[in-house]
C-alpha cells in the first residue's frame, strides 16, 4: 500500500475510533533524510486526500504544498532527527490515556495487560508545554531518543513512532485500550466495594 494512503487511513482510523477529533491530531511519514510528508493544519482528518499532505524539510523548516503543515510539525521533525529508526509519527488525543495520566496515576499502563509489553513497549510522560512550541517538541523528542515508543503529554495527547505507519497506530490504540481497561476495572472495583457496604 502507498505510504501516503496508509498515513491518511491511520488518521481516519483515529477519528473513527474517537481517539482524536476531526481537526485534532496529526501524522507524518519520512521520505528521506531531510523530507517528510505531514498532515496539514486546519483540514479535517477524516476528509484528507493525498494532495493535502505537506512536504516539510526537517532540517531547514521549508515546506511545499497547498496547506500549512500541522502546528506540531516541530515535534515530528525533532523525533525524526533524534531517532533515525522512525519512519512514521502519529499524534492523537486519546481520552482514557489522558484522563488516567492527568489525575496523577503513575505508571498506570503497568496495571496488568500483557498487551503493553508486546504492542506498546516503553511509555514516557513529557513535561507539558504550549502546543506547537519548540519546548514541547524537545520534551517529546528527548524522551523518544531515550527509548520511549510513545510519549504522553498531560492534558494534550500522545505521540508514537514506528518503522511503519501501522506500528505507530497499533501503539496508540493498544495504550488507549489498556487505559480503558484500567478505568473500567477501577470503576468496577469501586462498585464492588460499595455493594459490600450495603
Amino acid at each position: 500500500m502507498d505510504e501516503r494512503i496508509e498515513l491518511i487511513d491511520a488518521m481516519k482510523t483515529l477519528v473513527y475510533l474517537r481517539m482524536t477529533n476531526p481537526r485534532g491530531g496529526n501524522g507524518s511519514i519520512r521520505l528521506d533524510e531531510e523530507w517528510i510528508l505531514v498532515t496539514p493544519s486546519g483540514v479535517a482528518k477524516h476528509r484528507l486526500e493525498p494532495e493535502d499532505l505537506v512536504e516539510y524539510n526537517i532540517k531547514t523548516g521549508k515546506y511545499k504544498g497547498k496547506h500549512k503543515p500541522s502546528i506540531e510539525v516541530q515535534a515530528h521533525a525533532l523525533i525524526y532527527l533524534k531517532n533515525p529508526s522512525a519512519k512514521a509519527v502519529l499524534h492523537a488525543h486519546t481520552p482514557y490515556t489522558l484522563a488516567l495520566t492527568d489525575i496523577g496515576l503513575d505508571n498506570w499502563w503497568k496495571a496488568g495487560l500483557v498487551e503493553i509489553k508486546y504492542s506498546v513497549g516503553e511509555v514516557a510522560v513529557a513535561r507539558p508545554a504550549e502546543p506547537g512550541t519548540l519546548e514541547l517538541a524537545e520534551n517529546i523528542a528527548d524522551l523518544i531518543a531515550e527509548g520511549a515508543n510513545i510519549v504522553i503529554v498531560p492534558r494534550h495527547g500522545v505521540f508514537a513512532w514506528g518503522r511503519k505507519v501501522h506500528e505507530a497506530l497499533d501503539i496508540i490504540v493498544s495504550l488507549e485500550e489498556a487505559a480503558e481497561y484500567v478505568f473500567v476495572r477501577t470503576v468496577l472495583d469501586t462498585l464492588k466495594t460499595m455493594s459490600r457496604r450495603m
